[in-house]
């Protein structure tokens, strides 16, 4: 019986949940492949204190360095669960450019180094997979790269960050933005420092990894145009509920319209969707993605989006799926990257809501109006709450859809009335 062997790098909590699931499944591995998957070696900065705490036997190779780990030739698949990107980038390439398989759960990774990835997996003939970067436990990408194979993939959209989702569900129950931070932070939904989350820096990641995926070439997260949910606030979501009939999501999108070039349009914004939608149920840490194609029409992927154990059960398929190719001498797919050109933000159509703080004056909102109207832009809704916060009245708009080039250049004329505070809530509006 043939034997694959694997070797983990970073045994943080998902490195201990993949060399779990790795060592309790390998007879049900060894019946479905008629191969062994062995864990050959593991690497830690405590090594050796991993290794007691898993209960690992002495064949389990223990290396403290990770570029130490990579030169070894008697490995089939290294898997990358480092953390950050410089540590992990070195050993992706150099795993890769002596022809080792990689497996990683790292979308920073992906996201900005996919052209040197690919390149030295080209040249080696190795294999990279990445299913656990985004969505965690949900099959997502295996989806999107095998089983729509019939299919062109005309969008891909939704929750991608469960950290935001968290924070916006518990103020739909009432918290406020800090209390429901806080609450995250306890639980262990949130980091110490959630900026890369609340940023929505994550979800353009994962949008990143995604555009890579389905046109084989780089997105950049730093082309994707982007907003937090830093100034969404509890009064935006009660109103949004009880006037609009809506709540806010934080969601990632990703169009393409197929031709040569492929155009993209990418963004991660924070969104106003119906009631009545399937992503206005998505709650808690979870995520939920919905993908339009050609032929198969409208689905959604709904699961834990984050998690030792949703992204070990991810890392792991990727294991096994590899290791079936190989036992199976199934030869490696030549990367081709697509010309892809990026769609401005500026172009893409939808209609907004803002939120804005006003004096109390004669000709307030009747100035707003005009820096709309001048960028040809109407009013849907207005409100005017008689509630005095921080010397201003609360004002929201909802509009009708716009160019959001238009709705940016309004927002700025708005902003710089004397009459009206800077800090504005924008949200778009599914």
């Amino acid at each position: 019986m043939r034997t694959i062997r694997v070797a983990v790098a970073g045994l943080g909590a998902v490195g201990r949940e993949t060399v779990r699931l790795l060592r309790s499944n390998r007879g049900r591995f060894a019946r479905r492949l008629g191969a062994s998957i062995e864990l050959a070696a593991v690497c830690d900065r405590q090594s050796r204190r991993e290794a007691r705490a898993l209960g690992l036997p002495a064949s389990v190779a223990l290396f403290n360095d990770p570029a130490e780990l990579a030169r070894r030739d008697d490995l089939d698949i290294i898997v990358e669960l480092l953390g950050g990107f410089a540590a992990p980038r070195r050993l992706a390439l150099t795993a890769l450019n002596a022809g080792r398989h990689v497996v990683t759960a790292n979308k920073r990774l992906i996201s900005r180094s996919w052209p040197q990835l690919q390149a030295a997996a080209s040249r080696s003939g190795a294999r990279l997979r990445f299913e656990g970067s985004v969505a965690g436990g949900i099959p997502l990408l295996q989806a999107l790269d095998t089983s729509f194979a019939a299919n062109r993939i005309e969008s891909v959209y939704g929750i991608l960050n469960g950290t935001t989702n968290y924070i916006l569900s518990a103020m739909e129950r009432g918290l406020s933005a800090a209390s429901a931070l806080a609450s995250a932070q306890r639980l262990g939904f949130a980091e110490k420092d959630p900026r890369l989350d609340i940023s929505g820096r994550d979800t353009a990641q994962k949008i990143s990894v995604l555009a890579a995926l389905l046109t084989g070439a780089a997105l950049p997260e730093d082309r994707i145009a982007r907003e937090g949910i830093e100034r969404v606030e509890a009064e935006d979501v009660s109103f949004a509920r009880s006037t609009l009939g809506r709540t806010p999501r934080l969601i990632g999108t990703l169009r393409l319209q197929w031709g040569s070039p492929v155009r993209a349009e990418a963004s991660v914004f924070p969104t106003l969707v119906p009631l009545d939608h399937p992503l206005a149920a998505v709650r808690g840490e979870y995520n939920a993605v919905l993908v339009n194609t050609s032929s198969a029409d409208d689905l959604m992927f709904y699961g834990k989006g984050a998690g030792a154990g949703p992204t070990a059960s991810a890392v792991v398929g990727d294991v096994f799926s590899l290791a079936r190719d190989l036992v199976g001498k199934i030869p490696a797919r030549p990367a081709r990257a697509l010309s892809v050109e990026s769609l401005p933000v500026e172009r893409s159509v939808s209609s907004f809501y803002l939120r804005l703080s006003a004096r109390d004056k004669p000709g307030v909102l009747a100035a707003a109006a005009s820096a709309l109207a001048r960028e040809g832009i109407s009013i849907a809704t207005i409100h005017q709450s008689g509630k005095r916060r921080g010397g201003g009245v609360p004002v929201i708009l909802t509009t009708h859809p716009s160019s959001s080039g238009a709705f940016m250049r309004a927002r700025r004329r708005i902003a710089a009335l004397a009459q009206v505070g800077r800090a504005a809530t924008v949200m778009r509006m599914l």
